[in-house]
């Protein structure tokens, strides 16, 4: 009996839940994940500030912090390297200065 369709998943499975079941690679699901929420966050966010609903924007802004301090603990409990420290901690930085560059670009729509 051929395994391969059970290693790769059925055609049917949604590209969602392949990714949610890390069938992509770390790499990949992480990135695809952060840039899903970063995304909505940088439409909802300037929505938010352009009309001047500063508490909706904040509370984007924290669970946008939220959603990345959880993805880098999904990366540190998946990553299987040597040096898990040096990985955990270029992808906090990577995360951290889009998250900079990221409410940046929404407060330019005040």
């Amino acid at each position: 009996m051929d395994n391969s369709s059970k290693q790769t998943g059925s055609p049917a499975t949604s590209g969602f839940k392949r990714i949610l079941q890390g069938q992509f690679g770390l790499a990949v699901t992480y990135w695809t994940l952060y840039l899903v929420v970063a995304v909505l966050f940088f439409i909802l966010g300037s929505i938010a500030v352009a009309d001047e609903r500063w508490g909706q924007y904040l509370a984007l802004l924290g669970g946008t912090l939220a959603w990345t301090f959880i993805l880098v603990w999904g990366v540190s409990r998946g990553y299987k390297g040597k040096d898990p420290g040096k990985a955990i901690g270029r992808v906090s930085v990577l995360f951290l200065l889009l998250n900079i560059t990221n409410a940046l670009a929404t407060l330019s729509f005040i």
